[in-house]
């Protein structure tokens, strides 16, 4: 501040006491005295002053230390070091640069500190001394290849991806690569925007961000799966452009789970020839979330009890054993520990003057390390109780029961040392609809659970529609996506023969590719049921010799007779709380067979006895509502006017 003052006057100085001095000193020289200036010279010091002090409000102080390149001024920091945070749009996340310069071996430690990802940490390390001999031969004068500096982090939520793409930013840096080490972070939200036009300019408003440090763009293959009308292929445009325009300014690193990525990046010749270098982070072993457990409560200033120490590791194995691709990690761990110490903050409450030692241990009943309380998993027995007690479908049932005699004696043979052949457990089924295969599909995932083969046993139902996209590429990622959620269950895929009917250049021979490939990749936690008409089915998968080997189970689903069809409605009126008049129970059979014998291929079988139960209580809801005070017996009676049965009346032959 007084520095600041002192240079306010002499400016003021400067610019009007020194020109009365020169006029008084030349006066002097010509012997002339007694002049405006003469007399009133002193005035002008004060006036200095006193203007010194009016200018000190304009002389701005600036406490801001210089950038190591030198540059003091506030324009010239920001953009050279990268250190100050400028304001970011929705869904985007600025990570400054260190303020001190870091080195290569600095960068490396920090990367080597974090728990777990040795491979990461491998490739990192041949990366960093890729470039540093580059870099050598380049300062000897010799040819050098070019190096691409984007990459591509696949792998599950929570392994540490955005942390050690901080990392890499401190890495560039340090190797002179980038001018500053600063990472931004965003995804589709901070990308696409919600008009034409608005896309690209908010996408290069994040890229200019990003320039001279690194753009670090996670779930990347979101920019791809909102159809061809959708404005995500106009953000990779202009993110090609700008990795273009910008290469030796902007450094891209993208991020996803591992088939996701590969599919967006394979989908785009462009992103193909800029994304050569990929890195797969692996789910976090059991002994690796115990450790990340451990430091996260040493950082906060926690102690873990004896007991709950030792049981960390086994219990996180039982907690891991059936983890998906959804399992969260390190992020998992994270939630883990906040909730512990939540819940040690509600056993504290009711304890009169807790000790030091009571603040900072965690217990065993801090830590909700119990594995979630299992669903009942049906028995075969239970199963096939089940499948017994639908209505017809007597082949099905046989067939089914020989597959379960099968498997039975295989894992008798297995447990006593004996050679078991493998077997195909990919079903197709044929039928007209309502048949039941999507139910008797959901038992068999319920008996294949049974019996050990597949882990969950869940059904997940699709069709063309679920496993088909507009273009090119998104079909593959659409079909993993569908395929991973069946994962050590059954994927049923209805109406499939669908998959084939576009044509040539139809995208659903890309789903059947996809489909293909998945199936030998994951045999063993994977069974696939089509279904669809029988002609349709046959000339399906007589089309197509990859199918053909992988399905040579076939269950032909009949329709339900008349008889059969009546059990049905009869079943469904007592399972809703209905009674049947004593007509309508006399003609629901010989209704039912009249129905048949008009049906076509389209015919519903099951849907069209729900269909008519269905309206049957709408009818009857009408009836009912007219009479004044309607007893339970009338509320709970179907008669032939509800269910629509209409006799024929015999022709008078007198």
């Amino acid at each position: 501040m007084i520095l600041n003052y002192v240079a306010s006057v002499l400016v003021a100085a400067l610019t009007l006491f020194f020109p009365a001095l020169l006029v008084r000193f030349i006066l002097k020289i010509c012997k002339s005295s007694g002049t405006f200036v003469d007399k009133y010279w002193r005035i002008f010091w004060i006036a200095s002053a006193v203007l010194g002090l009016l200018l000190l409000p304009l002389l701005k102080d600036d406490d801001t230390p210089s950038s190591p390149s030198g540059n003091t001024s506030s324009g010239d920091k920001t953009e050279n070091s990268g250190n100050e945070t400028p304001q970011m749009p929705s869904g985007v996340t600025y990570t400054p640069a260190n303020t001190n310069a870091v080195s290569v071996e600095e960068a490396l430690a920090e990367l080597d500190e974090l728990v777990g990802l040795q491979p990461v940490k491998e490739e990192v390390k041949k990366f960093v001394a890729y470039v540093q001999v580059a870099q050598k031969r380049k300062e000897a004068g010799l040819k050098v290849a070019p190096i691409s500096y984007h990459m591509v982090f696949t792998g599950n939520p929570g392994t540490g991806k955005t942390t050690v793409a901080r990392i890499m930013a401190k890495i560039y840096y340090a190797l002179g690569i980038i001018k500053k080490g600063h990472l931004v972070e965003t995804d589709r939200s901070g990308l696409v925007a919600g008009y034409v036009g608005q896309t690209a300019e908010q996408t290069n408003k994040v890229v200019d961000k990003a320039l001279d440090g690194v753009l670090f763009i996670d779930e990347a293959y979101a920019l791809a799966e909102g159809g061809a009308k959708d404005y995500g292929g106009e953000a990779i445009a202009t993110l090609l452009k700008r990795m273009e325009d910008d290469r030796d300014r902007l450094i891209v690193i993208v991020a996803g789970y591992t088939d996701d990525m590969k599919t967006f990046i394979d989908a785009n010749p462009g992103l193909k020839s800029r994304f050569n270098r990929y890195l797969e982070f692996p789910d976090y072993s059991a002994a690796e979330l115990a450790e990340m457990f451990r430091l996260r409560a040493k950082k906060n200033q926690y102690v873990l009890a004896k007991d709950l120490d030792a049981n960390l590791v086994p219990a996180l194995e039982v907690l891991t054993r059936k983890r998906d691709k959804q399992f969260g990690n390190g992020r998992f761990v994270r939630n883990l520990f906040e909730n512990s110490v939540e819940r040690q903050a509600v056993r504290l409450a009711a304890v009169q003057n807790p000790t030091h030692d009571d603040l900072v241990t965690l217990t065993s009943a801090d830590v909700d390390l119990k594995p979630p309380e299992q669903e009942h998993v049906p028995t075969v027995e239970e199963a096939l109780a089940e499948l017994d007690a639908l209505v017809g479908m007597a082949p099905v049932k046989a067939e089914v029961r020989r597959l379960v005699a099968w498997c039975k004696m295989a894992k008798e043979r297995k447990a006593k040392g004996l050679d078991v052949a493998k077997m195909s457990y990919h079903f197709v089924f044929t039928g007209n609809p309502g048949t039941g295969k999507t139910t008797v599909a959901r038992i068999m995932a319920k008996i294949f659970r049974a019996l050990g083969v597949l882990e969950k046993g869940q059904l997940v139902e699709t069709d063309r529609s679920g496993l088909v996209a507009e273009y090119v590429g998104q079909t593959a990622m659409k079909t993993n996506r569908k395929i991973d959620e069946a994962l050590d269950g059954v994927l049923f895929i209805d109406e499939a023969y669908a998959l084939a009917d576009g044509g040539k250049g139809d995208y659903g021979r890309e789903a059947i590719a996809t489909l293909l490939k998945r199936m030998e990749d994951d045999r063993d936690r994977l069974v696939v049921v089509l279904a669809g008409y029988t002609q349709d089915m046959e000339r399906f998968m007589e089309a197509n010799p990859g199918l053909k080997s992988r399905f040579n189970r076939t269950i032909e689903f009949p329709d339900y007779s008349g008889e059969e069809l009546a059990e049905m409605y009869r079943r469904m009126a007592k399972k809703a709380r209905y009674t049947l008049s004593a007509d309508v129970e006399k003609w629901l059979d010989p209704w039912f067979r009249v129905t048949t014998k008009e049906r076509d291929r389209h015919f519903g079988n099951g849907r069209e006895v729900r269909n008519r139960f269905e309206k049957a209580l709408e009818r009857q809801s009408l009836r009912v509502s007219e009479l004044k005070d309607p007893t339970p017996e009338q509320l709970m009676t179907l008669e032939m006017s509800d269910v629509g049965i209409v006799l024929k009346k015999k022709p008078n032959t007198e």
